[in-house]
């Protein structure tokens, strides 16, 4: 529990996370099934899968390390099978067939492709090393990483992926109080067509068991971070800055909505929120809120192949 920083591989990022959710005091957490281990690196066997039990609720939790040769094949753009990508898959479950050690067919995932190439990609996820920043808790964890540099590999991108169970809900809705949210900082915009690519394959930026899944695509189509189940709330124009009067810092933490739009507000997120460049915060600044211990980290990543930037705050300090 807890933050921590360093340089792992993807497989070794994902037992440290479970690890870890596994080891928080509240006991919620606990292995789902013991075939599912990070010992074998080869193709997509370095996996792992939680069950998180609550009182009343239940849910399955699937980290899995995509290192399939040449990678899974996604399109940018309009641009049809071009790219080919390496990443981490997250899969949510009602249950869990520990027979075949597989989630069902019924679920909902999303695909986090942060290495990528046209043609297949090169690099091996058994050896290539990530620079990560992690927070856990008992209510999910924030992990943002930027890939080494790969000369092999043209098109690498920096990501955050956030799972997290809010302990209340504006409403009851027959839901879960989970949510997972996923970026990179290159393609943000990473589609999948829908009549050629299983729905396992597909990046998207919202999960909100059971409610949606956004973007579901099933044609050509763009999404944007903001404003598509999950608001940022920019006041006016910035997210969170710091004010040039007084020196605070004012930030809105993330809605989290029941539909893919924004009229239907259930959950506020507490692990991470998103803030602005250039209105006094910098990459590496550290947030304290007033009345509280909690600390939040400010992360800027661009990636070995893009200057565009990832500008998130992660949980630092409870």
């Amino acid at each position: 529990m807890g933050f921590t920083l360093g340089a792992k591989t993807t497989a070794d990022i994902v037992q440290e996370t479970a690890e870890g959710l596994i080891a928080t005091p509240e006991g919620f957490w606990t292995d789902a099934d013991p075939t599912w281990t990070t010992i074998d690196r080869t193709g997509n066997n370095a996996r792992r899968v939680l069950k998180y039990a609550n009182g009343a609720e239940l849910i399955y939790l699937a980290l899995e390390v995509i290192n399939q040769t040449s990678g899974m094949n996604y399109y940018y753009g309009n641009q049809g099978w071009w790219y080919y990508g390496k990443g981490i898959r997250v899969v949510f479950s009602a249950s869990w067939d520990s027979v075949a050690h597989i989630y069902p067919t019924s679920n909902q995932s999303t695909f986090v492709p942060f290495e990528t190439q046209r043609g297949g990609v090169n690099a091996d996820f058994r050896t290539l090393m990530i620079p990560y920043q992690l927070w856990i808790e008992s209510n999910g964890f924030v992990i943002m990483g930027k890939p080494e540099p790969d000369a092999t590999d043209t098109n690498q991108q920096s990501f955050i992926i956030v799972v997290e169970r809010s302990p209340t809900k504006e409403y009851a809705d027959g839901y879960t109080n989970f949510f997972c949210f996923t970026s990179v900082n290159m393609w943000i915009n990473c589609l999948y067509d829908g009549n050629w690519a299983p729905t396992i394959w597909r990046n998207r930026t919202i999960l909100r068991p059971f409610a949606f899944q956004y973007p579901d695509h099933a044609s050509w189509g763009g999404f944007t971070a903001n404003g598509n189940g999950l608001s940022f709330v920019p006041t006016p124009n910035n997210f969170a800055f710091k004010s040039v009067g007084n020196n605070k810092v004012y930030y809105v933490k993330p809605l989290i909505h029941n539909v893919s739009g924004q009229t239907a507000p259930i959950l506020q997120s507490d692990l991470f929120f998103l803030w602005s460049e250039g209105v006094g915060l910098i990459d590496g600044d550290v947030i304290s809120i007033e009345g509280r211990t909690t600390k939040y980290l400010c992360k800027g990543l661009d990636s070995p192949d893009s200057t565009s930037r990832l500008t998130f705050a992660m949980k630092y300090i409870p």
